[in-house]
């Protein structure tokens, strides 16, 4: 269907979007689930009291609930006025074909989130209530009640949310880490060309004016003669593609060597006047570059990068063979450098060596421009050793004086174009990492209010230990043990739950395995190096219990 097809490129990304966000939901109510199971612990007296004197348990956990939904109103209310600053932020991060600019805050959205407050509420809030309400009265009201020490099923129950907070953390952590290594590698490739003090120029030749070869043949001449003089402008070009761009995807066939006479086979191709190499100063490794007369009357000639004649011609020499190419047979005279490019076919990924025959524009029939230049606007790229400012103007005005009517639609460097290539990966890497930043905050905080409360639970039991001859340092190592190993146990579970699940990324990472070491044990190390920080810091308090107080209250 024509809607899937539409949507095919983004509907990948955003599952594992809101897959992810789905999580960091999930970790947010069994944070709340956990601070609330806290908070009922030292409420135990109050509930039991409301018990005693004739409050039912149904009434009790109604006012539980209720004190759940408030909780989750705020919160929803809080969350949309941050996402209208979120809504801006994703519009602006978004690559164009994610159609982010069309998305607004409307009733759907209000309505989504009203529900999802009210399902967060019921998540989080329905265990502690029933925990809460199921508390043993006459137990809570005696004197070991009132201190609040939490029973070990409520605290096994808190451990076990806290540590399931640490293994989800993990796998969204551990798949941002892979989607940053891949947006890294892909930054890191080697162009295949000196992208430094080029500009572009974007023009449509989609007019009558230019359906013809000859008439787009003038234009060029014209415009880049008077573009070379310029100041500041050191050589010019045209093409129908630059690097890091998307190539026009065309089939060739083999006239000769022992594979000739063959199906058709795909490649890029791009139609590009003399002096193109030498522009983006792309190495000529054999043969020779495009000449001035290789014009409509000489024989039909082409040169092809080393990734085509590694794949297509790796039996037989590639200079001196011949091609059947757009509308002709053509002879390869130079074998070029490789570029990083967008594919549109095969397994390249975002950026990599594309298969590439290059055309010369002049032999090139009217009637395959015309059809081209539908899809594609050619081209000029200038290199300068000026300033890009003065030089942007100077092909403005060649381009205005040759053709009045013939608006340039952009100007663009190739920084600009390597990024607009990346912007999904970008965008992907950005928000995920966002995420899994927010979900490590989360589980910190959970595991850091566990311990928190843990601390206060065995205030008595520790301090009785220091009056007993325990040393400061093994009362708060005993403290936090605990914590690290809640942590440990959740590192080690979200270890293998991302390595199960990582598999979904396989079509978004390049360079990098799923199963990456280095990733794992980044995210897996330093996640513990945090925790322990979040188990110390309540540990510390030990510090300040006096024993001769904690005596005395015994």
């Amino acid at each position: 269907p024509l809607q899937k097809w539409e949507r095919q490129d983004i509907s990948k990304a955003l599952l594992i979007v809101w897959a992810a966000v789905g999580l960091v939901l999930l970790i947010g109510c069994a944070n709340v689930t956990s601070l609330l199971l806290a908070r009922g612990s030292t409420r135990s007296r109050e509930i039991a009291t409301r018990l005693a004197i004739g409050g039912g348990r149904p009434a009790v956990m109604r006012q539980l609930l209720v004190e759940s939904v408030i909780l989750a109103s705020i919160g929803g209310l809080g969350g949309l006025l941050v996402g209208v600053a979120g809504l801006r932020g994703l519009q602006a991060l978004a690559p164009e074909n994610f159609h982010m600019m069309d998305a607004r805050l409307d009733a759907r959205i209000l309505l989504a989130a009203a529900l999802l407050a009210l399902l967060c509420s019921l998540l989080a809030g329905i265990f502690p209530a029933l925990e809460a309400s199921g508390v043993d009265i006459r137990g809570a009201l005696t004197e070991a009640g009132m201190r609040g020490v939490a029973g070990g099923q409520k605290r096994w129950t808190r451990r076990l949310l806290v540590s399931g907070e640490v293994a989800l953390a993990v796998v969204l952590l551990v798949g941002a880490g892979l989607l940053v290594r891949t947006l890294t590698h892909l930054y890191q490739l080697t162009p295949g060309f000196d992208p430094a003090n080029v500009i572009a120029a974007s023009v449509s030749l989609s007019d009558a004016r230019y359906a013809t070869s000859q008439k787009v043949n003038q234009l060029f001449d014209s415009t880049l003669a008077r573009i070379r003089q310029q100041p500041g402008v050191e050589s010019a070009s045209a093409g129908l593609t630059l690097p890091f761009q998307r190539g026009l995807n065309d089939l060739f066939r083999r006239v000769d060597g022992p594979e000739a006479g063959g199906q058709a086979m795909i490649t890029d191709v791009n139609l590009v006047t003399p002096d193109y190499f030498r522009t983006l100063r792309i190495p000529m490794l054999r043969g020779r570059d495009f000449r001035a007369s290789d014009g409509p009357a000489a024989a039909p000639v082409a040169v092809v990068n080393y990734a085509f004649a590694r794949k297509y011609l790796a039996r037989q020499e590639p200079l001196g063979s011949h091609l059947e190419a757009v509308g002709a047979k053509r002879e390869v005279v130079g074998l070029v450098g490789d570029v990083q490019e967008t594919a549109g076919w095969g397994e390249f990924g975002p950026l990599g060596a594309v298969p590439m025959i290059y055309i010369p524009v002049l032999q090139t029939p009217g009637d395959y421009l015309k059809m081209i230049h539908v899809w594609f606007s050619p081209i000029w790229v200038v290199r300068y050793d000026g300033r890009a400012e003065s030089v942007t103007r100077a092909i403005t005005h060649v381009v205005s004086t040759v053709a009045p009517l013939l608006p340039i639609a952009n100007f663009r460097t190739m920084d600009e174009l390597r990024s607009r290539s990346l912007g999904e990966q970008r965008f992907q890497a950005t928000l995920l990492a966002a995420l899994s930043g927010l979900a490590l905050v989360l589980a910190i905080v959970g595991l850091y209010g566990l311990m928190s409360q843990s601390v206060v639970e065995r205030s008595r039991e520790l301090g009785i230990r220091l009056a007993l001859g325990s040393s400061v340092a093994r009362a708060i190592r005993d403290a936090a043990l605990p914590g690290l190993s809640l942590a440990l146990a959740g590192v080690a579970a979200g270890c293998v739950i991302a390595g199960l699940s990582t598999r979904v990324l396989e079509h978004m990472v390049w360079g990098v395995s799923t199963t990456d070491r280095l990733t794992f044990a980044s995210v897996a190390l330093g996640l513990l190096v945090v925790a322990a920080f979040a188990s110390l810091a309540p540990a510390l308090r030990i510090t300040r219990l006096n024993p001769a107080d904690t005596l005395r209250d015994e």
